[in-house]
Parts: structure tokens; sequence; C-alpha cells
């Protein structure tokens, strides 16, 4: 009976197929090997960096120059290592720290390219660069970003919207509010955390948004009012608790009124709990039930009466601490 195939051509796939094997046995193990190889690079130029970052870190004004020099020299990888270690640690840190390693940057290049960056045609380019402005304390940095907060892309937008919260200062207030809107493409809850985070400049400047015509905007305002602490809080609160025609603000307002804990709140949040809509009804009664005994016994007394079971649920409510 002949066979399919000869001794020859089997003994020719037989070792084809070792040489593959053992092919790919070489190249998994020069991978291993380069990886390793790299990883040991990283961590020598890690440990050579290090240092001299930690030391111009914590300097002094009158040595931040001299602990600047090392950086001046790096090139390569070396500089590339700096600029990563520098950034990374920007994250954690603020004030004096924060500034020295900015001069870290502008010493290493990093910012200039960062600022030219801001016009690239690839929008994750436009996006890293707002990222990055957004870690420095770096004045110049604002103008940028508040461009960038107007990209055609929506995702630098929202990075650029964050970035201007971290750098804290005044200058980005008109460009958050700007960004409140449901129309900007920015998720609220980014301008939000970007005000939230220039809070001692943004209390006066977030009192218009009580009025804005989008819901979205009034809703934001007065889930931050009671976090920024903004002039006048409490009776504009109250005002949207009782007259907002979305839902969605007027539990935002018996929320934050919740957090603020002022007397003056409890007959609004009274008369809320008879609202016809019945999220709102239940967050104004849970509101109720978090202050104090003495403000509110009568009222609670009477909604833990009431015919619908989620308000005399959150009526009998038993405050964390109480």
């Amino acid at each position: 009976m002949s066979t399919l195939f000869s001794s020859s051509v089997v003994f020719s796939l037989l070792i084809a197929s070792t040489v593959a094997c053992v092919t790919a046995i070489v190249l998994v193990l020069v991978m291993r090997l380069a990886r390793r190889i790299r990883g040991n690079r990283i961590r020598r130029l890690t440990d050579r960096i290090r240092p001299a970052i930690l030391q111009t870190a914590v300097a002094e004004q009158d040595e931040i120059d001299d602990t600047l020099a090392v950086f001046r020299s790096l090139r390569g990888r070396l500089r590339r290592s700096a600029e990563t270690i520098a950034t990374r640690m920007l994250y954690d840190v603020t004030g004096e720290t924060r500034t020295n390693l900015t001069r870290i940057l502008i010493t290493c290049g990093t910012v200039k390219r960062a600022v030219a960056r801001t016009t690239s045609t690839v929008a994750v380019r436009r996006a890293r660069a707002a990222e990055i402005l957004g870690l420095i304390d770096f004045p110049d940095s604002i103008p940028h970003l508040i461009r960038l907060a107007q990209d055609e892309s929506p995702e630098v937008r929202s990075v650029a919207t964050r970035a201007l919260g971290r750098t804290g200062r005044p200058e980005a207030i008109a460009a958050l509010l700007a960004a409140l809107p449901s129309s900007s493409g920015v998720p609220a809850v980014i301008v939000g955390s970007a005000l939230l985070e220039v809070a001692e400049h943004s209390a006066a400047a977030i009192g218009c948004g009580f009025t804005d015509d989008d819901p979205a905007v009034r809703r934001t305002t007065a889930i931050l009012a009671s976090h920024v602490m903004s002039p006048g809080a409490t009776p504009r609160l109250i005002t949207a608790l009782a007259t907002d025609a979305e839902p969605l603000v007027r539990i935002a307002a018996a929320r934050s009124l919740m957090r603020l804990q002022t007397r003056d709140a409890v007959p609004a949040l009274y008369d809320a709990a008879s609202s016809e809509h019945a999220a709102v009804s239940v967050a104004a009664t849970a509101a109720l039930a978090t202050f104090p005994p003495a403000w509110t016994r009568e009222v609670l007394d009477d909604l833990k009466h009431h015919p619908n079971v989620d308000i005399r649920r959150a009526a009998t409510a038993i405050p964390i601490g109480g």
C-alpha cells in the first residue's frame, strides 16, 4: 500500500517544525532579555536622576539655580527620564515643591514643547499638552488652556477644562463658567470638579448660575454652592428648591441645604416635602432628617404620617451619629 508522504518529506517537515519551535523559543528569550536590559537601564537612569530631582524639589529659592545646573546638561534618555519622574511627582505636590518641579520641566524644555503641541493637528498631542500645562505652576499656560477648552475635540476640551481647575488660578474662572452649559460638550462633573479646585476664587462667581437658562448649569451651581460656600448661597438655594422648574435642580438644592445645615431652610424643605415630584419630596425629607431635632421635630412628626411610604421612611431615618 502506498504512503501519503515519502519518508524524506516527513523528515523535512519534522526538521522545519523543530527549527520553527527553536526559533520561537529563541525569540521569546531574546524579548525577555531585551525587556530586562531595558528595565535595568531605566532603573539605572532613575537611580541617577531621582536624587537630583528630589534635591531640587525641596530646595530653597537661593539654592534652586545651583540644583538646576545638572538638568541643563541632560540629553537623550537622561532628559526624558527626568521629565517623566518630575511630571509624575506633580500629581501629588503643591506649593513651592510644585514650583520647583516646574522649574525642572522648564529647564528640560518640557514646557516649551507642551506649548508647541497645543497647536498640533493630532488631538491626542493637544490633550497631553493640556494635561502637562495644568500640572505645572506656570501662569503663561492659562491662555493656552483657555484656547484648548474651546477645542474642536470634546476630549481635548474635557482635559483642558480639568487642567484649568488644577492651575488654581482666578484667570481660569471665566473659561470654567463658560464650560458649564451642556452645549459645551464637557461633562458637568468635570466642570464642577474644576470649579471646586479653584473654590477660593469661584465662590463669588458661580452665583449667576442659579438663573441660567440651562438646567445643567443651575443643577451644577446648586451642587457647588454648598461646597465653595458661595456668598448668599442659602437664600438662593431656598429659592431654587421652591421655584425651579427642573426637579433635578430642586433635588440638588435640597442636598446642598442639607450640607449647609441652616435653620432658615427648614420651612422651604418642609414645603418641598409635599412636592408633586416624589424624588424632590424624598430629598427634602431626607435633608430635614439630618437637621438638629430641635429645629425639625414638629415637621418630621407630621411627615412620618405622610401617605407616601418613601417619605415616611426618609422622615424616620436615623442620621449617622444620631
